[in-house]
């Protein structure tokens, strides 16, 4: 069974939710938060594996945070970016901005557990 501590930042409710689910299932710890400044405040307090990230946000979008948390090295784990629009310039920008894999939502759960599996185990 999978183990590792994940951060999940949406501000969908609905899908936090059976994000935690899905990914409490296959063996990881979540911590999830609907705020932007909560998850920030989250990757203070513990160490986290790997984080999962929406890219539209209302007060700081995922492409900030991104910029947030890997300007600072004790948020130096893989980040997943979720997106409902794929758009290139979307892929490009989370790229450079510390994501280390881009999903489109909403089909995104059986490709968000390979991509969880893939990202723990190179830690």
């Amino acid at each position: 069974m999978a183990s590792g501590k994940i951060l999940v930042v949406d501000d969908d409710r609905s899908l936090i939710e059976v994000l935690k689910v899905r990914v409490e299932s296959a063996g990881y710890e979540v911590t999830a938060t609907l705020k932007e400044e909560a998850a920030i405040a989250a990757t203070r307090e513990q160490v986290f594996d790997l984080a999962i990230i929406d890219l539209q946000m209302p007060r700081m979008d995922g492409f900030r945070l991104l910029v947030e948390l890997a300007c600072r090295k004790q948020f130096s784990f893989p980040k997943i970016v979720l997106t409902s629009s794929m758009a290139r310039t979307d892929l490009v920008r989370s790229r450079l901005r510390g994501a280390d894999r881009v999903l489109t939502k909403p089909d995104t759960l059986k490709e968000l557990e390979v991509a969880l599996t893939n990202a723990i185990s190179k830690i």
